[in-house]
């Protein structure tokens, strides 16, 4: 615990204290006016709730976080002050979502309890770990590989980089992003940096609720759908460093591949991927962050996600 000598007082006046810092292990209220006691450097100087709400826009509140302790400035972060758009980049999965019939069954989702009948409202959802946005833990190619519960968590928070090919795979839906989208790109928006989570926009998404055109099997019975060439893949292990790889289609290899590179080349090299993302129109090509929230369960290989873009 932080003794009394190092505690100082914001005081908030008479009007009833905001939520910042209220959940924090160092900050106790005390007083009749909800005076703030914040464990922290006793000489920074006394900051009033109008004093903090004076400032205004993004640099304002960060120049206001400053004079906080960091706990409590990360705390205020994550209470909105530092206010920003969040993007979802998930699919909502119900029982018609288009799913990779060769492979896996159709989601199932059943009514246990009602609310009139029972007092409360259950379901029982059975599904395969790779329908809807889901992601790919390297034991889905790897034997021995980490499942879905051995992943390291600092990896499903990352920089996104979104490199776009929507236009060409309008005319093509066998195309692949290459090195060269890749080397375009950061001629454009940066290198893209280590540790990154990069995402390919080929505009797939839209196709979701068309019938038959996500998964887009022709007569012939083959898939077409764009994805990671195998050289990208090598790339962005071996030159870039990244953490993980997404696609707004079924799978991270283009459909008509002859053989899985991309997985090949990722999974074994320790990344995730994460499969069926929506909303890549809606984020910028660079300078979010993407989070990942994972199941965690015991041998996984995969599992639905809910992706989040922060910007």
């Amino acid at each position: 615990m932080c003794g009394p000598e190092t505690m100082r007082q914001i005081d908030y006046g008479a009007s009833p204290p905001p939520p910042l810092g209220a959940g924090h292990p160092h900050v106790r209220r005390t007083g009749p006016h909800g005076t703030l006691q914040v464990a922290g450097d006793p000489g920074r100087r006394r900051m009033s709730r109008r004093h903090l709400f004076r400032y205004s826009g993004a640099a304002g509140a960060a120049a206001a976080l400053s004079l906080l302790p960091a706990g409590v400035a990360a705390h205020a972060e994550t209470r909105g002050l530092l206010a920003g758009t969040v993007a979802d980049l998930t699919h909502t999965l119900g029982p018609d979502f288009p799913y990779f019939h060769p492979t896996m069954d159709r989601p199932l989702f059943e009514d246990t309890h009602s609310v009139d009948a029972d007092g409360f409202f259950s379901r029982n959802v059975t599904l395969g770990e790779h329908v809807g946005t889901h992601i790919d833990a390297p034991a889905h190619y790897v034997e021995g590989g980490a499942t879905i519960e051995q992943m390291p968590v600092e990896n499903l928070v990352a920089p996104l980089c979104v490199v776009r090919i929507a236009e060409r795979a309008a005319e093509d839906p066998d195309t692949t992003l290459t090195v060269r989208d890749i080397r375009a790109y950061e001629r454009r928006h940066g290198r893209i940096p280590e540790g990154a989570f990069v995402a390919m926009d080929s505009g797939w998404s839209a196709r979701v609720d068309v019938p038959g055109a996500f998964i887009n099997e022709g007569e012939d019975g083959l898939f077409h759908w764009p994805g990671f060439s195998g050289e990208a893949a090598a790339f962005l292990v071996e030159e870039r460093s990244i953490v993980g790889a997404g696609v707004d289609t079924t799978g991270l290899d283009a459909a008509v591949a002859e053989s899985p590179d991309a997985h090949q080349i990722l999974l074994p090299a320790g990344l995730y991927l994460v499969e069926c993302l929506n909303n890549l129109h809606a984020v910028p090509a660079a300078g979010a962050t993407v989070v990942v929230g994972a199941p965690k369960y015991t041998g996984g290989s995969g599992g639905q996600v809910r992706v989040l873009a922060c910007h």
